[in-house]
C-alpha cells in the first residue's frame, strides 16, 4: 500500500504542511484539537481566552511548521500550545488578575490522589506524558487532558476497560518515578478514637507450604471487597499482616497489621451501603525502606448487590489531621476502587508447559478460579481455591494477584507478583534484582517475581 492510498500518519501530515499543504495541516491538527484545547484550558482556568489562546496556537504551529519539520509531530503541538500558555500568562493583563482561584487537582496516585496546587506541578505532569510508553502516554493524555471516559478509551483503543484502568496506573507510576513521588502508603500512627484494634502479628512470616489436590475448582461466590479482605456486611471484621522479602526473597518480615470491621449502616449520595472502621499499624524493619507518614486510611464504605462487591467511598486523614472523603462520585474512583463481580469463574485457565511455564487459555477473564489446594501455614492446613487476578494484555510493570479463598470464601493467603523489570519509587534496580531469591512466575512468556505476602489472622495464628 502506498503513501497516497493508506491513512496518512502524523508524520506524512507534518512533511506535506512543511511544504505547504493547509488540508493535511488541518487534517493533523483535527486530530488533536481537542486534546489541545483540554491542555490549554487546564492551565489557564475557565476563562474567556481559551479559545484566543487554541487559535494562537494553530497560527504559531501553522507558521512554524513552514520553517521546521517535527520530529515527533503530536508532542510538538503541545508544546506549541504550552508556550502560548505561558506567554499569556506572563502578559500584563493576566498578572493584574488571580491566578490561585484556577488550581487544578491532579490524580496521580496508587489509590488515591495526590493534590498538586501550583500550576508548575501540573506543567512537570503533563510534560512527562511525553516519556512513557506509547499505550501508557495515550491512556493518560486522553484520560487526563482530553477527559475520556475509561470506556470511550477502550472503545477508541479496541482494549478491555481493565486494560485500561491498568495502563493509566502503571502510566500513573512512571509518572511518579520520573518526578520522584512516593507511592502513598499508611501512617503508623493509630486513630485514637478506632474501636477496632488490631491483633499480634509474628515477627516473621510463618512457613508457608501449598500442594495442588486432585478436586476441581467450583465457581465462586467473592463478598469481600476487592483485596481488603471485609466483606460490607454488618459486624464482619478481618485482620491481615502484610510480608515483604528480605535478603532478595531469602525471609519474610512483618511490615504493617491492618484490621477493619463493619461497624453500621450508612448511606452516601443515596446510595446505602456499610461504614467499615479502619486501624492500621506500619513496623520499621531494616532493609524494607519506610516513606514518611502520609495520609492513611481511616473509613471505607461498600455495599454489596446481587452480581457485586462495590467500593462507595474512602476515607483518609493527613498527618496534620484533616480528614478527606473520595467517593464514587469523584474523577477516577472506579478505577481506583469501584466494582468487582461476585461470581469467580472455575476452569482450567492455566496449562502447565516445560520448565515450569504456563500458559493462560485463550478467552480467560482477567479473574478466575484455577485449581484446589492444601495451604499449610506451620501445622495449620486450609484447604483453598486459588484465584488469579492477571492482565488480558500483559505489559511492563503489570501484576499478577494469586489468592487462597478458603470454602467459607474468605482469603486466607494474598500473594503479590510484579513484572521483574517494575521498579518501584525509591528503588534504582528492577525488582529481578532486588528479589534474586524470589519464587518467579513465568505466564505467556512474561516473568513476574514474588513481592508481597498477606495472611489473615487465622492463617498467622494472630492473637484474638
Amino acid at each position: 500500500m502506498t503513501e497516497s492510498t493508506k491513512t496518512p500518519n502524523d508524520h506524512i501530515l507534518a512533511r506535506r504542511a512543511h511544504v505547504g499543504d493547509q488540508d493535511a495541516f488541518a487534517a493533523l491538527v483535527g486530530r488533536y484539537e481537542r486534546s489541545l484545547l483540554a491542555l490549554i484550558r487546564s492551565r489557564l482556568g475557565p476563562v474567556d481566552a481559551v479559545a484566543d489562546v487554541l487559535q494562537e496556537t494553530l497560527v504559531q504551529a501553522w507558521t512554524g511548521m513552514r520553517g521546521y519539520e517535527p520530529r515527533e509531530p503530536r508532542a510538538w503541538l503541545y508544546q506549541v500550545a504550552r508556550n502560548r500558555c505561558r506567554d499569556y500568562l506572563r502578559g500584563a493583563e493576566r498578572r493584574e488578575s488571580t491566578v490561585d482561584e484556577h488550581m487544578l487537582t491532579v490524580m496521580v496516585d496508587r489509590r488515591g490522589s495526590v493534590e498538586a496546587s501550583r500550576r508548575q506541578m501540573i506543567d512537570e505532569v503533563v510534560d512527562t506524558f511525553a516519556t512513557l510508553p506509547a499505550k501508557e502516554r495515550q491512556a493518560l493524555e486522553s484520560f487526563y487532558v482530553e477527559g475520556f471516559s475509561i470506556d470511550e478509551i477502550s472503545a477508541r483503543h479496541r482494549s478491555p476497560p481493565g486494560t485500561i484502568k491498568r495502563r493509566l496506573s502503571h502510566g500513573r507510576d512512571r509518572v511518579r518515578e520520573a518526578l520522584g513521588v512516593s507511592i502513598d502508603r499508611r501512617n503508623s500512627e493509630m486513630s485514637k478514637d478506632k474501636t477496632v484494634q488490631t491483633r499480634t502479628f509474628p515477627a516473621e512470616r510463618p512457613e508457608v507450604a501449598i500442594e495442588r489436590l486432585e478436586a476441581k475448582a467450583s465457581g465462586m461466590d467473592m463478598r469481600e471487597l476487592t483485596w481488603w479482605f471485609v466483606c460490607p456486611k454488618l459486624d464482619d471484621e478481618v485482620h491481615w499482616a502484610e510480608y515483604q522479602p528480605l535478603d532478595g526473597g531469602l525471609s519474610w518480615q512483618l511490615t504493617q497489621v491492618s484490621a477493619m470491621r463493619a461497624a453500621r449502616r450508612a448511606v452516601i449520595h443515596d446510595r446505602e451501603c456499610v461504614e467499615i472502621e479502619v486501624d492500621e499499624r506500619q513496623f520499621a524493619v531494616d532493609g524494607v525502606p519506610v516513606p514518611s507518614a502520609q495520609d492513611r486510611h481511616t473509613r471505607v464504605w461498600g455495599r454489596l448487590t446481587d452480581a457485586e462487591v462495590q467500593w462507595v467511598g474512602v476515607e483518609r486523614e493527613s498527618p496534620e489531621g484533616m480528614r478527606k472523603l473520595y467517593t464514587f462520585l469523584d474523577d477516577h474512583f472506579a478505577e481506583d476502587f469501584g466494582a468487582r463481580p461476585r461470581r469467580i469463574v472455575a476452569g482450567d485457565h492455566l496449562l502447565a508447559k516445560p520448565g515450569g511455564r504456563l500458559e493462560r487459555v485463550a478467552g480467560t477473564a482477567e479473574q478466575f478460579a484455577d485449581g484446589v489446594f492444601n495451604v499449610r501455614f506451620g501445622e495449620t492446613n486450609f484447604r483453598c481455591t486459588r484465584v488469579v487476578e492477571m492482565p488480558l494484555s500483559p505489559a511492563e510493570w503489570d501484576v499478577v494477584i494469586v489468592a487462597y479463598v478458603d470454602d467459607s470464601g474468605r482469603t486466607v493467603l494474598f500473594r503479590r507478583y510484579d513484572d521483574d523489570r517494575r521498579k518501584v519509587p525509591g528503588e534504582s534496580r528492577p525488582r529481578r534484582e532486588i528479589l534474586a531469591h524470589a519464587e518467579r512466575l513465568v505466564i505467556d512468556g512474561n516473568t513476574y517475581v514474588h513481592s508481597y505476602d498477606y495472611l489473615t489472622s487465622a492463617a498467622c495464628g494472630a492473637d484474638d
